[in-house]
């Protein structure tokens, strides 16, 4: 996470939506949607976080490079699931 970078909504938040976490490489765009459960459970075995962690600060714990370009910084956000026709959709 940059110095002057919020933490972001804690990630159990995202438990009430049905949302996942997008993780972005800002070099190349290259993005994935990760299950918002494992990358919980993935900080808590390694110590580093867990559902109180926010959003934008799971990025900093990436510890893979983009698969595409190689690069090894990452944003991440919020990814809430597309709404279904009839129920507010279009």
């Amino acid at each position: 996470m940059k110095p002057d970078q919020e933490p972001g909504v804690p990630l159990a938040h995202y438990r009430d939506h049905g949302a996942g976490v997008w993780l972005t490489c800002p070099d190349c765009v290259n993005h994935r949607e990760l299950p918002l459960e494992a990358v919980i459970r993935r900080l808590i075995a390694r110590g580093v976080g867990s559902a109180a962690t926010g959003i934008k600060e799971v990025a900093g714990y990436v510890n893979r490079p983009c698969p595409r370009c190689g690069g090894r910084r990452f944003d991440s956000s919020s990814a809430f699931p597309a709404r279904p026709k009839g129920k507010g959709g279009q």
